[in-house]
């Protein structure tokens, strides 16, 4: 076998591709390079603008999308550097995909430019409606006696968090056409389609519950008031009950069941949900059937009352007339009498013991 030969085969071959070797190891190394740069700098870049922090306190969700862009970026420049390489090695099958997809992701670079300066404008207009929400709602009283009376968080949290979402969700298909994403427009279209038809029944539902809390509250406060103006309390105690009972408090309560329920089953009305107001309807129905029974077995229960203590108190007037109770100390002294009747008189002595 000729060694020489192949040697020189080898080297004219090594010698015609050699360059483009180079020149593809050159392209890798600096698009790396570059890529490394890029990505760091983007990172640094988004850092400074806080944006994970910023994403967090609007989101109220921890995420790293600093990284993620960063990230992203970094592979756009690899493979931008692979297709230089495979164009450098002549192998074009290799780098016709790439090149097709790189030339996709720049056809889609300015939809993905004028969707996300759009989430930004929005972000930016829902963080400042929210802030002015929660102020306008912390400035007054009103929102932690609202609070207070009903064992939550004020709403200038809650009520800030919601007109942030409900903004961001208003824009949402706004948002998803600037990026081009149809196959998640029509969804969400549809269910803003929704809500929106929805909102004026819950305006109204809200609406209705928040009054009818208001008047049942106020009716509760006047009717305890006014009870216990009149003495009901004093009353109760003397008639012997417990003096933890309150009658203006038990009565008040009963006002504020008897105004707010009906009007919270009107709100669920007003939803348009008979899911919901459906039974709790049919339940109103049969409790109101049922008041004037309740109503006649207080009455009776009550009247039973004063008639046996009556009863008892004539019983027991008729009976210490009669002198039954002096009949247990009667009995007593005869007892002893008869006994001392009975001893043996003088008493005899005990024996001694031996």
């Amino acid at each position: 076998m000729d060694l020489s030969a192949l040697a020189t085969s080898l080297q004219t071959t090594l010698g015609a591709h050699l360059p483009g070797v180079l020149g593809a190891l050159g392209i890798l190394v600096v698009g790396y390079i570059v890529a490394v740069v890029v990505r760091a700098g983007v990172r640094r870049l988004l850092g400074a603008m806080k944006v994970n922090q910023r994403i967090e306190e609007s989101a109220q969700q921890r995420m790293d999308v600093e990284s993620g862009i960063a990230i992203g970026v970094f592979w756009l420049v690899m493979i931008v550097t692979l297709v230089g390489v495979f164009n450098t090695l002549d192998l074009a099958a290799v780098s016709n995909p790439f090149a097709e997809m790189i030339s996709q992701i720049l056809g889609y670079l300015p939809r993905l430019v004028a969707g996300t300066v759009l989430l930004l404008i929005v972000w930016l207009i829902a963080t400042v409606l929210r802030a002015l929400a929660a102020r306008a709602l912390s400035a007054t009283s009103l929102d932690a006696k609202l609070a207070a009376e009903a064992g939550m968080e004020p709403m200038s949290k809650n009520a800030g968090n919601v007109l942030f979402w409900l903004v961001i969700l208003l824009f949402l298909p706004a948002i998803l056409a600037a990026y081009d994403l149809r196959g998640l427009l029509e969804p969400v279209q549809g269910m803003l389609n929704k809500v929106l038809d929805a909102l004026p029944n819950i305006f109204a539902a809200a609406v209705i519950g928040f009054v009818g809390w208001l008047v049942a509250k106020v009716l509760r406060g006047l009717v305890t008031n006014l009870l216990l103006a009149a003495g009901a309390d004093k009353a109760a105690a003397a008639a012997g009950l417990h003096e933890s009972v309150r009658i203006s408090r038990l009565v008040g309560t009963i006002v504020f069941i008897f105004v707010f329920v009906p009007t919270l089953i009107a709100a669920l009305d007003a939803l348009q949900i008979e899911a919901l107001s459906q039974p709790a309807t049919d339940m109103l129905g049969k409790f109101l059937d049922a008041v004037p029974n309740l109503v006649a077995a207080a009455l009776i229960l009550t009247v039973t009352y004063y008639v046996a203590r009556f009863a008892a108190q004539l019983v027991a007037r008729l009976l210490a007339s009669m002198g039954l109770d002096a009949l247990p100390e009667r009995m007593a002294a005869r007892a002893v009498t008869s006994a001392a009747s009975k001893a043996p008189w003088p008493p005899t002595p005990a024996k001694r013991r031996l």
